[in-house]
């Protein structure tokens, strides 16, 4: 009886223990620095994600909410009708920031261990992106609010670490906005990013 008492608690401490069964959330903290398609100078980039990783496409794609926040800014001159004691017109220095907010929604198609340890991805979706201009010329202030929806693309890799990965991407924004104050642009731009995504 002892024999046998003996032999399978052999057994129970031989067999292999079930493996830990990853959560589907994620959460990840990122900065980066952005570069606008207009003549705004480049700024830094703030932002978070949550994600769910789906059971689609062998647990591959993704489904990531982020949201981020960039103020890039540009100073010059500019000649007002005034003019100075030599009859040239007087130069006034201004300032125009342009404030955004976004709230991005993607879909990510990732690729396990595609390259090596590495784990590289893509994705796209749409945005809501809140815009905020505001210019400082001739010692006063105007300010011009308002939002739209564009969309985003990304890429990226990420690098087991710890209980989540370290990762690197790169995104393409397209955010129009229609300001007195910037004309008909695109405020969105190329960005690179790094950050650490967390399992929960």
């Amino acid at each position: 009886m002892n024999a046998l008492a003996l032999l399978a608690f052999a057994a129970l401490a031989a067999a292999p223990s079930p493996k830990h069964k990853e959560s589907p959330l994620f959460l990840a903290p990122k900065v980066g620095f952005i570069k606008t398609t207009t003549s705004l100078d480049g700024d830094l980039y703030l932002a978070g994600e949550v994600g769910y990783l789906t059971p689609l496409l062998q647990r591959r794609l993704a489904v990531v909410l982020e949201v981020n926040y960039h103020r890039p800014s540009t100073t010059g001159t500019l000649r007002g009708p005034q003019l100075d004691n030599l009859g040239q017109p007087v130069e006034r220095p201004y300032t125009l920031a342009a404030r955004e907010v976004a709230i991005q929604l993607s879909a990510v198609l990732r690729f396990p261990r595609g390259l090596g340890p590495l784990t590289p991805y893509v994705g796209a979706g749409p945005g809501l992106y809140l815009h905020r201009a505001t210019v400082e010329v001739y010692d006063s202030t105007a300010s011009e609010s308002g939002g739209g929806f564009g969309f985003q693309a990304l890429a990226g890799a990420e690098l087991p670490l710890g209980p989540g990965g370290a990762f690197l991407e790169a995104h393409y924004h397209f955010a129009p906005v229609n300001f007195l104050t910037t004309g008909d642009v695109n405020t969105g731009g190329v960005l690179a990013a790094v950050g650490y995504r967390l399992r929960l």
